[in-house]
């Protein structure tokens, strides 16, 4: 199976995705990287060759650029890929466009069950779908001589306007005898212009697989604002380490969060109150958090499963 990532995700999740899957099964897998994910974005795309190494099967880890190679040769994709589905995004088109592509692909991998519903809903073939959920790595592992503090909260992505951050500033001015810990990329403009350094209980720092695991062994708390997410991948990070969740709404939180016992769900967009309120919640929080027991080699076993149907299927 040929894995198709693209060059600038190498080094985050989807890229990470096809890495530790190689990493398990390299006699199944060879991974390509391809310059973009082919959504109209940029005037160079329609001059990029579309051309693909000839493999048995598929993956490709982004549904623009599963089109783009249908549509370069319909016959060599159709029931040999799978695609992931990491969240819906306009770029994607309607929901109606998606499925029209998504039924010619053999699987389907979602990292929550709300999107597939949709697509369901909107006349996806419910054979194609997996709910895959992403994965923890395993160096993701708490630090027993580090102790948690109920009155730490971590954030953890690359900054991006569906991360709800707008109301970060007031959420930390007002909950002072709390220590705020960001973890992310390209949160420097941000923190800039609303003046998060001035505040004595925010820390800003790179997110690295370093930083995850010492500040997710000292936070008591994790808080995702986002008002779109597939994930978010580092809410299942945290639930491995023991950092209790205070989520929005999204993604594959509902299908982890099912009691009070595993995490606090919040609305999307929610008020700066909602989400204080959910904080002092959390900080009584003295349970174990409930694990995920999502693991790369899960996600390798159904990858594997899927090439050999589909080797079985297109050989009869």
């Amino acid at each position: 199976m040929l894995l198709i990532g693209v060059w600038a995700n190498r080094n985050w999740i989807l890229g990470n995705w096809l890495k530790e899957v190689q990493l398990r099964a390299p006699k199944y897998f060879t991974i390509l990287w391809v310059p973009t994910i082919f959504a109209g974005k940029h005037l160079f795309e329609k001059y990029i060759p579309r051309f693909l190494p000839k493999f048995t099967t598929y993956f490709f880890s982004y549904l623009t650029i599963y089109e783009a190679y249908l549509k370069k040769n319909k016959k060599r994709f159709v029931n040999r890929s799978i695609v992931l589905y990491p969240h819906n995004e306009p770029e994607l088109g309607n929901l109606e466009h998606q499925v029209h592509i998504l039924n010619n692909a053999f699987a389907v991998y979602f990292f929550c069950s709300s999107d597939a519903n949709n697509l369901i809903k909107h006349g996806l073939i419910s054979t194609k779908v997996r709910l895959a959920h992403c994965a923890v790595d395993v160096d993701c592992v708490p630090n027993s001589t580090i102790m948690r503090n109920m009155n730490t909260v971590v954030l953890a992505s690359r900054f991006g306007p569906r991360k709800g951050l707008e109301i970060l500033p007031e959420i930390i001015s007002l909950r002072p005898e709390m220590n705020f810990i960001a973890l992310g990329r390209g949160w420097e403009s941000f923190i800039h212009s609303t003046k998060l350094t001035t505040f004595s209980n925010f820390k800003y720092y790179e997110l690295n697989k370093k930083s995850r695991n010492e500040y997710f062994s000292k936070a008591g708390i994790f808080l995702s604002l986002s008002n779109l997410e597939g994930g978010p991948v580092p809410l299942i990070e945290a639930m491995q380490m023991g950092v209790y969740p205070v989520v929005t709404e999204t993604g594959f939180a509902p299908d982890l969060i099912k009691s009070e016992n595993e995490g606090i769900i919040i609305p999307v967009n929610p008020t700066s109150l909602q989400v204080l309120f959910a904080l002092d919640q959390a900080t009584k929080f003295s349970g174990r958090v409930k694990s995920t027991n999502l693991t790369w080699d899960r996600i390798t076993s159904l990858m594997v499963s899927d090439h050999l149907q589909m080797q079985t299927i297109n050989k009869s």
